[in-house]
């Protein structure tokens, strides 16, 4: 799991870029997903990474679903659950989070620290802190779902003023740190401690995407283009 985090990048590029392209949205291929990874450096969001990497599991003989997670409306979240020995095990490479290895349904409130944030972690929920402020989470439950019971939300995710499609955001995690851009910003974070970068311009933005988030193939010229016409406000002042 920490393998396929580091390797997969969370990012709505790629959700950007097929929407320039198609000038819609739709749900992702597998082809096109791993085409991402291999050729662009790209990864997704949580309704590519996650379910591919359900399927993918299942394939390999685990037992696996692929669940819903309400966050501002219902079931607009995946995660996977893995039964292993009798014990359910929460499993979310979606979420730019730094779940690094699977994490037990029925274990105490427990929380994993990434920078400013914390990621509070609680029978089926999710809560994300800064300091003591509450950012966003999710609660995730049953029935399973399969990937095409999503497309309507998949759909909607594309419409005018949806979260992903008026930002910009990359987040990659390494070994031993975090690197993130959102909009204009470059964080990077390690252990307890984050260190924020004020991106003025393109050139700026395409050398921290390159280097700090090592992704030199990631057409992020293309994205920003898309995102400013969608938005129709310039990325930067």
């Amino acid at each position: 799991m920490s393998r396929h985090l580091c390797r997969v990048p969370f990012e709505n590029v790629s959700k950007l870029l097929l929407f320039g392209r198609e000038g819609a949205g739709r749900p992702t291929t597998v082809s096109e997903f791993l085409d991402g990874i291999e050729h662009y450096d790209l990864g997704g969001t949580c309704y590519t990474s996650n379910p591919f990497l359900a399927e993918l599991l299942a394939a390999l003989g685990y037992d696996t679903d692929l669940l819903g997670a309400d966050m501002s409306a219902p079931n607009v979240h995946t995660v996977i659950r893995v039964r292993m020995g009798g014990v359910n095990y929460h499993v979310d490479v979606g979420f730019a989070a730094p779940f690094r290895e699977p994490m037990r349904f029925d274990e105490p409130a427990h929380e994993i620290a990434d920078g400013d944030e914390r990621f509070v972690v609680e029978n089926y929920s999710v809560t994300v802190f800064s300091g003591r402020e509450r950012l966003y989470g999710y609660v995730a439950h049953d029935p399973p779902r399969s990937l095409e019971s999503f497309s309507p939300i998949i759909l909607d995710s594309y419409s005018p003023g949806q979260t992903f499609m008026s930002c910009l955001r990359i987040t990659r995690f390494f070994e031993d740190h975090t690197a993130e851009i959102r909009n204009t910003t470059l964080i990077q974070s390690k252990g307890g401690e984050s260190r924020q970068t004020t991106l003025n311009s393109l050139a700026e933005l395409e050398s921290a995407v390159a280097h700090d988030l090592a992704m030199p193939r990631c057409p992020i010229e293309q994205a920003v283009a898309v995102l400013e016409r969608v938005t129709g406000k310039p990325l930067f002042d």
